[in-house]
């Protein structure tokens, strides 16, 4: 057959299976899996499933989240300044600083944001 009607035949063919409604559906169904389109596909796979922590557990990793990021952002000996906690991003720790500093030093260790914490009804270790 020649190129020109192997072409012609198979548009009549395509024209004639959209024309009959289910003509190709057992071959046309395609699934696919769901997934969160904000997730990439490479990091879906690594996904883990823990359960959520509760009681003490919840406290202390609350508490190691905050002094890690507090630490990270103090300087020699632990201590952390106003300036020090803007340029880290600790906006709260900024905002708060004058009540955080009770001695008003203009440094604050860890003890004593946490004792700020504390006082205002955080349920830490």
């Amino acid at each position: 057959m020649a190129p020109e009607r192997c072409g012609v035949a198979l548009m009549l063919a395509f024209a004639a299976a959209c024309a009959v409604p289910g003509a190709f559906a057992a071959e046309a169904k395609v699934e696919v899996p769901m997934r969160d389109p904000w997730v990439p596909p490479e990091l879906a796979k690594q996904a883990r499933v823990e359960p959520a922590s509760s009681g003490a557990q919840l406290r202390q990793e609350v508490e190691r989240k905050l002094r890690t990021r507090f630490e990270a952002a103090a300087g020699p000996g632990g201590l952390l300044t106003r300036e020090g906690a803007r340029a880290a991003g600790l906006g709260f720790i900024d905002r708060n600083f004058d009540a955080i500093d009770r001695r008003h030093a203009g440094r604050v260790g860890y003890a004593d944001y946490r004792q700020f914490l504390r006082d205002r009804g955080a349920a830490l270790e």
